[in-house]
């Protein structure tokens, strides 16, 4: 089942040496193993949204699905796969 955060939760990322997330705190905190990561640009004709997403796995043991908003510099969960 695949749960939808709206509006999405704001979070703290650890970044590693590659500039991966490590570890979040705030609504959900701890590790994390990064899976998959993509980019969003859209909406070019209103205002830009730039978004790198990435599907990880927090703890061992729970999938969800975070994203960097590039223009703020901020980091948001958005879905949690349970």
């Amino acid at each position: 089942m695949t749960r939808l955060i709206t509006p999405a939760a704001a979070i703290d990322v650890v970044l590693g040496p590659g500039g991966a997330p490590e570890s979040i705190s705030g609504v959900l905190n701890g590790s994390i193993d990064p899976i998959a990561r993509w980019k969003v640009e859209t909406s070019w004709w209103t205002k830009p949204v730039v978004r790198e997403y990435w599907k990880v796995v927090l703890n061992s043991n729970l999938l969800c699905e975070l994203y960097h908003d590039v223009a703020s510099n901020d980091w948001f969960v958005e879905r949690v796969y349970d």
